[in-house]
C-alpha cells in the first residue's frame, strides 16, 4: 500500500513539474503571439491610411499633392514590404483578424503577399512621376491585390 501511494506521489510531483515547468513557456508563446498579432495590426493600420490618403486623392475626394501622395506611396511600400513578415506560424489570437486558413495555406498566401508587394512598389515608383491619370491605375492594381487576400484570409 505505501509502494503504491509512493509511486502516486512521485507521479503527481512529476505532473506538477512537468505543468510548471510548461506553463510559464505557454504564457511566453501566449505573450509572443499577442505581440505578434499588435505588431501586425499596427502596420496595416499604417499601411491602410496610406492607403486611404492616396485613395482620396485618386478618387477626387481630396487635392491632389504629389508630394503628399508619393510619402504616402512610399511609406505604404515599406509597410507592403513588411508585412509579410508578420504571419510567423502560431501567431494567431482571439484578437487576430487573419483566418486560421492563412496559415493552411501558406503558398496561396505568399503568393498573395508578393502580388501585393509587387503592386504597391510599382505604386510608388510610379508616384515619383507625378502624374495623378498614371497613377490611378497603379492604386488600383495595389487596392485590388490588397483586396484579394483580405478577402480570402481576414475575418470581419
Amino acid at each position: 500500500m505505501f509502494q503504491i501511494r509512493k509511486s502516486l506521489l512521485v507521479a503527481l510531483a512529476a505532473s506538477l513539474v512537468a505543468v510548471t515547468t510548461w506553463l510559464p513557456s505557454a504564457s511566453a508563446q501566449d505573450a509572443r503571439a499577442a505581440q505578434q498579432v499588435k505588431l501586425r495590426q499596427s502596420a496595416y493600420t499604417v499601411l491602410g491610411a496610406q492607403m486611404g490618403l492616396m485613395g482620396a486623392m485618386a478618387a477626387g475626394r481630396a487635392p491632389y499633392d504629389a508630394n503628399a501622395f508619393r510619402a504616402a506611396a512610399e511609406r505604404a511600400a515599406a509597410m507592403g514590404n513588411y508585412v509579410p513578415e508578420l504571419f510567423p506560424a502560431g501567431s494567431i489570437t482571439p484578437s487576430s483578424k487573419a483566418k486560421p486558413e492563412l496559415w493552411q495555406q501558406q503558398a496561396e498566401f505568399q503568393r498573395l503577399m508578393k502580388d501585393m508587394q509587387g503592386n504597391v512598389t510599382a505604386l510608388a515608383t510610379t508616384a515619383r512621376g507625378g502624374d495623378l491619370e498614371a497613377l490611378k491605375p497603379a492604386f488600383g492594381a495595389t487596392g485590388a491585390s490588397c483586396k484579394a487576400c483580405h478577402d480570402k484570409y481576414k475575418a470581419d
